[in-house]
């Protein structure tokens, strides 16, 4: 028989073997199809300041893609909200919320996309008074449920204002005595709802309190009685946007803001809320946001997965 034809069925073989192991090959290299998680948030500024970084540390994992739909208003509180979602049950015309180019309802946003979770929140000056959630988080549970049944609600828990705020003074409590009401008071709402938290309040307060990174509101060195532009004191370690210079009165005067996150308080917030949503360990994060440093970054997310691990699914 001539050689040639006893190669033919060898190499037949080893074409089909080396077909077979290719195609393995680059099925095995195919990466995994990325999730999608859609979210509504139903609430304010701090709404806002949780989802400033939110797509970006999810863009840089690169597993899930996080469809997030807002409605949120400047200072709501869960009772203006309730208030509005009922006005526009009677009245369509009542659509306080942007969705791109268009204006909706809370039912309206409600019913827009699948959402997956829709958060809700009180307003942070309200946030440790445990009877101003009620009656309003349940009616608005109740519309929740209605519009998106298929969603899960998820409890944003807020933090608490800096140390030198005052309307800390005005109340008469410490911010630590804020925290501890504010915490209490969410506890009860996700008690009572059987839904998760996302313990932004926690996680700004472990950051707060993580040994050499105490939070420094008053610079020694900073002559406050005559400042000058745009010099501003030093306010290490400080998660919310602090002492800044404002125009509003027409000339530059020093100004404090002691609640909005500034940007290590928007990301830490953005990781507490990227464990929650995707199940992924904050600390493997590898985003980093323009100006920060590495090492802040990463006490960040150690804060961040130790907040989210203190408040578990149930």
């Amino acid at each position: 028989m001539p050689r040639s034809k006893t190669l033919l069925p060898a190499l037949l073989m080893v074409a089909l073997l080396t077909v077979g192991f290719t195609s393995a090959s680059l099925i095995a290299k195919e990466p995994p199809a990325k999730k999608t998680v859609r979210v509504l948030t139903i609430g304010n500024s701090f709404a806002g300041n949780a989802c400033k970084y939110l797509k970006q540390i999810a863009e840089a994992e690169g597993s899930t893609e996080l469809r997030i739909g807002t409605a949120n208003l400047g200072g709501c509180t869960l009772e203006r909200h309730w208030s509005l979602a009922d006005a526009s049950a009677s009245d369509p015309t009542v659509q306080p919320y942007g969705y791109g180019d268009k204006k909706l309802s809370l039912q309206e946003y409600l019913e827009v996309e699948p959402w997956d979770y829709v958060t809700v929140q009180q307003m942070s000056a309200l946030s440790f008074k445990p009877e101003s959630y009620h009656p309003y988080i349940e009616r608005l549970a109740e519309t929740i449920k209605k519009h998106a049944p298929q969603a899960k609600i998820l409890v944003h828990q807020t933090w608490a204002y800096r140390q030198d705020a005052p309307l800390l003074k005005q109340w008469g409590i410490t911010q630590q005595e804020m925290y501890k009401q504010l915490v209490g008071a969410y506890d009860a709402i996700a008690e009572s709802l059987q839904a998760r938290q996302m313990p932004v309040g926690d996680a700004f307060q472990i950051a707060r309190n993580t040994p050499g990174r105490e939070v420094l509101v008053y610079d020694p060195d900073y002559n406050y009685d005559a400042p000058q532009p745009p010099q501003l004191p030093k306010q290490t370690n400080s998660l919310v946007a602090g002492q800044y210079w404002s125009s509003k009165s027409g000339k530059p005067m020093l100004a404090l803001d002691f609640k909005h996150g500034n940007n290590k308080g928007c990301l830490l917030a953005g990781l507490v809320w990227y464990e929650v949503l995707t199940g992924n360990d904050a600390r493997e994060s590898t985003y980093v946001p323009s100006g920060l440093q590495e090492e802040d970054v990463v006490y960040l997310r150690e804060a961040a997965h130790a907040a989210v691990s203190g408040k578990p699914a149930k």
